[in-house]
């Protein structure tokens, strides 16, 4: 918990790993799910700012073939920032019965979605979607000519501060994360853990699934907020609901709450439940 910047309270509790009983800290990486879609979103806007693209822009000006030749006329960047694309989760049964050895990079998550169809018209309706924040990070992939990661690293986590947050390659050897546990109860009430290693990404990507911890995610609030990282029109247009495209509670990559002013962005799986609040106009 922090106002304008400083700490006011700061504690961990519970087991990064409870194989060998280690402690959680204030430093410990903890799997972000799907928070990672506002670093996509925000490099989205440096990009607009930057004048490489627009969120009218047709998803056909970068993947003319995607999911069809049709439907990346009809999806713009604003549906894909607000999940109003249309498009899905790449999380399918094909994601499921593979090795998570098989995506590592944009491109290899970008296979996943391949036989995806449009749901319903862009703009129309809200739907959250994995596919279309994925689509983000390939977009961003072919205006920058970089691997999303190293921008990703290079435009937010070095701006802002951020030396502990990144989409870590999970076989590798990564100082201080958490394991991912979910309780299970036998027939007769005995408690157990199951951890998550097998059930999720190999390494998270535009959609989700990087790993932060509770500091360095108040250095990106931190960082949003004054302008290190987008100009506060634009941290404006981002965190205010977008009704023209049927997104009452959701701006660009943002979760917004107009009733209570809190933005920011949640995020789950199995073992996962993170969530970032930015308590606009206050400080908090």
């Amino acid at each position: 918990l922090a106002k304008d910047g400083k700490v006011l309270y700061s504690a961990a509790f519970g087991s990064a790993n409870k194989h060998f009983a280690a402690p959680n800290t204030i430093e410990t990486k903890f799997n972000l799910g799907s928070m990672n879609k506002m670093f996509t979103s925000v490099i989205i806007a440096q990009l607009v700012e930057q004048g490489k693209l627009s969120y009218d822009d047709p998803l056909s000006k970068f993947l003319p073939d995607f999911p069809s030749a049709a439907a990346a006329q009809k999806v713009k960047i604003k549906h894909l920032l607000t999940h109003t694309s249309g498009l899905g989760s790449y999380f399918n049964d094909e994601f499921f019965r593979s090795s998570r050895d098989r995506f590592r990079t944009v491109d290899d998550m970008m296979q996943l979605a391949k036989g995806e169809s449009l749901a319903f018209e862009p703009g129309t309706r809200w739907s959250y979607s994995n596919t279309g924040m994925l689509v983000l990070g390939r977009v961003i992939e072919l205006v920058t000519k970089q691997d999303y990661f190293d921008y990703v690293r290079e435009h937010i986590s070095q701006p802002a501060g951020m030396t502990r947050t990144d989409a870590y390659e999970l076989d590798g050897v990564n100082e201080n994360l958490a394991v991912g546990y979910e309780k299970e109860y036998a027939d007769d009430g005995t408690k157990r853990y199951r951890n998550n290693i097998f059930m999720h990404v190999m390494r998270g990507g535009p959609a989700g699934g990087g790993y932060s911890t509770a500091p360095d995610l108040l250095r990106f609030a931190e960082a949003l907020k004054s302008g290190k990282l987008i100009t506060p029109a634009t941290y404006e247009l981002m965190t205010t609901p977008k009704p023209d495209v049927n997104s009452p509670g959701y701006g660009y990559g943002f979760q917004v709450n107009p009733q209570s002013g809190i933005v920011g962005h949640s995020g789950g799986f199995p073992g996962i439940n993170s969530n970032l609040d930015i308590f606009k106009g206050t400080g908090y």
